[in-house]
């Protein structure tokens, strides 16, 4: 009852954190922006982790991950972010070009089931779409009247999931991830008159729900009495998202113009590949590697996007074949209680180079930046928390473009404590 209460009420804070909405601007296209990051031991290392492995903390880049937590044990965790954001570009306003926000981000229980087997179940973004924007429009039958598009987004996918995997001979871990995405947007345009005054609104709200499978593979060993080697991939099949759009065109009393709701369709979600790995010396430095790849290019969404009416305003948008590429350093401090070394602290580096689904213009959004953590694990309590840092730019600065410079801070608290078993405890 005590561990379940300490859990509860590690999640009830985070869920109290106040905020003031981020703005994104290119979440406009698609189902926003996609989450890249897990909130785990992996965020200082650029959220390089296919092919990590920990007997403390649950690594969601890899479900292959879970069979290595340490048997008798349980573990929660926890997270939140806040992020800073400073917005550039020739449609930028200069005297308002900055956006805040702290949000509750995951909250994960995993288990050690058996000798062999480890699962973990729990409730992780998946996506994101947030933006406000005006665009100017010119009014037909007129000479030269250029009324005002203003537009509104927000609102995203989550992911319920319950990941599983098996040790075998001690040097091979398979591992399967079983979600549901569910999720919607709410998106709004307005048309002003030249003096911004309200002539008509319309507003979809698109709700996206499907079961979503993730495998994964790890094969692990050591090279000498000093190496330790994890060689891991991932893999997504192609996945459709079941869509259902409803549309309503309002006065600007707010008295119905339209109403309709268009037949489900869907948005497909594409074949996804990763592959790392990790090199361990002494039990203390390690050195890991990702890379990531999404066939955007090779699905068909274009029943989604012409189903909604500001699809004209996407002529210059489109969706290729994502790629992300980061890599990371580990040094962690380490304790002998009664021949056993206990890990009291880490410290992390990394950096990461990806290039999103999204081409705006003819320019593909590139994102690159770097990370620093740090991580302590408590002498006297069940808890560790991991903090990191991130500093990166996403998008260009042009008369077409927006570039994103931005700082994230991240928090993971994690508890662990025996599970089904009166065995002592030290610290």
């Amino acid at each position: 009852m005590k561990r379940t209460l300490t859990i509860i009420l590690l999640s009830a804070s985070f869920f109290q954190l106040k905020a003031q909405t981020n703005n994104s601007p290119y979440s406009v296209f698609g189902i926003g922006d996609i989450e890249d990051s897990y909130l785990n031991r992996t965020s200082g290392l650029s959220n390089t982790g296919i092919a990590y492995r920990s007997s403390r903390y649950l690594i969601n880049n890899n479900p292959a991950s879970f069979s290595a937590l340490d048997n008798d044990f349980f573990t929660g965790e926890v997270g939140g972010r806040a992020s800073l954001i400073n917005y550039y570009g020739g449609n930028v306003d200069p005297t308002n070009n900055q956006s805040f926000d702290i949000t509750f981000k995951k909250v994960v229980l995993g288990v050690k089931a058996s000798k062999h087997w480890g699962t973990s179940v729990g409730l992780l973004p998946f996506s994101s779409q947030n933006y406000v924007f005006n665009s100017p429009l010119n009014v037909n039958g007129t000479t030269g009247v250029i009324a005002n598009q203003f537009f509104q987004g927000s609102g995203g996918l989550n992911k319920v999931y319950w990941a599983n995997s098996y040790e075998f001979f001690h040097h091979l871990s398979l591992g399967v991830d079983v979600s549901y995405l569910f999720g919607s947007l709410q998106q709004k345009i307005i048309i002003q008159d030249p003096n911004q005054i309200e002539l008509v609104s319309t507003n979809n709200n698109v709700n996206l729900t499907n079961f979503y499978f993730d495998y994964g593979l790890q094969f692990y060993g050591k090279v000498g009495k000093k190496w330790d080697y994890v060689i891991g991939a991932t893999f997504a099949n192609k996945s459709p998202l079941n869509v259902e759009i409803s549309q309503t065109v309002l006065n600007p009393d707010s008295s119905v113009l339209y109403s309709n709701t268009f037949p489900l369709s869907t948005f497909n979600l594409p074949t996804s590949i990763g592959g790392g790995i990790s090199l361990t010396y002494n039990k203390r430095y390690t050195l890991l590697a990702d890379y990531k790849y999404q066939g955007w290019g090779s699905v068909n969404n274009s029943g989604y996007i012409n189903s909604l009416l500001n699809s004209t305003n996407y002529m210059n948008y489109s969706i290729q074949n994502s790629n992300r590429l980061s890599v990371g350093f580990e040094m962690s401090k380490k304790k002998a209680i009664y021949n056993t070394l206990i890990e009291t602290t880490f410290y992390q580096a990394g950096f990461y180079y990806s290039n999103s689904y999204l081409n705006v213009y003819g320019q593909q959004i590139r994102d690159i930046g770097g990370t620093l953590g740090i991580g302590v694990n408590s002498k006297r309590t069940p808890l560790a928390y991991t903090f990191s840092v991130q500093y990166g730019v996403k998008g260009a600065q042009s008369s077409q473009l927006i570039q994103e410079r931005y700082a994230n801070f991240t928090l993971s608290i994690s508890y662990r404590d025996f599970w089904l078993t009166k065995g002592r405890k030290f610290f």
